[in-house]
């Protein structure tokens, strides 16, 4: 499971970076880029929190059953 999480998180963060290139090339001027690109990151962080937190306690159940066996 911990596999599949970090694929998706890696998946979430490509497609940041696609949206946020997207964006640079686009012919907005730089202060609409500036605004576009904090809201996509902003959008980015909410979509991808339950994810890292998904992780921090799959994590934390694979040390704990390292330590009991």
């Amino acid at each position: 499971m911990m596999r599949e999480v970090l694929h998706r998180l890696g998946n979430l963060d490509l497609e940041c970076e696609i949206r946020l290139d997207e964006v640079e090339w686009s012919s907005a001027d730089q202060g609409m880029k500036a605004h576009i690109k904090d809201k996509i990151r902003a959008a980015h962080r909410e979509r991808r929190e339950p994810y890292v937190e998904l992780l921090a306690t799959l994590r934390q159940r694979q040390v704990r059953l390292s330590l009991n066996n």
